[in-house]
């Protein structure tokens, strides 16, 4: 009678498990080159100039949820919710793309509604890029890096324990020696 409730019990931790829904949550590290753009163009010897290209560095966070954990593709605005990329104007933008989940590992194409950014990620490899062209004499940009997790609350605090633990049966093993 126990193993059975404890089967049905497993059943319904599994059942509820993959119906709820996944919160994702990443840093992102990106290098490449951007111009400012200009009418003037970018003519040696002077590569100062805002059409030249120039490297830069950019750094943001991706975040989202999925209604569930479940493989399968997920539409911004239909399915995903509180997507958010902190890159350029995408946190103001209206976007559009989506989120393949494949055994759990999240990929996908995100562009604004008039397709001058994209950003493009892949957790499977770590991998990021964003984009964006506003046109010709116009701001533009490439850039490609790194995925990077951020560590959700519960497991910090389970980290944080286990730290303080490890600390406390120091200090018990090292008055013990003191003592004797």
């Amino acid at each position: 009678m126990r193993q059975r409730s404890l089967l049905a019990a497993a059943a319904l931790l599994a059942v509820s498990a993959a119906a709820h829904a996944e919160h994702f949550e990443y840093r992102v590290s990106l290098s490449g080159v951007y111009s400012d753009g200009g009418t003037d163009g970018c003519t040696p010897p002077d590569f100062n100039q805002p059409g030249c290209p120039q490297p830069g560095t950019l750094s943001g966070t991706l975040r989202f949820d999925t209604p569930s954990g479940s493989d399968g593709d997920y539409a911004i605005g239909d399915d995903i919710t509180n997507f958010y990329v902190s890159l350029g104007g995408l946190p103001g933008d209206v976007l559009w793309g989506g989120v393949d989940l494949a055994g759990g590992v999240p990929s996908g194409v995100v562009k604004s509604l008039d397709e001058t950014e994209s950003f493009y990620f892949n957790w499977a490899d770590r991998s990021a890029s964003y984009a964006y062209d506003y046109g010709y004499h116009s701001p533009n940009g490439s850039f490609t890096g790194l995925l990077s997790a951020v560590p959700e609350p519960a497991s910090l605090t389970l980290l944080l324990a286990g730290l303080a633990g490890l600390a406390g049966l120091g200090r018990r093993r090292a008055a013990a020696r003191l003592a004797a």
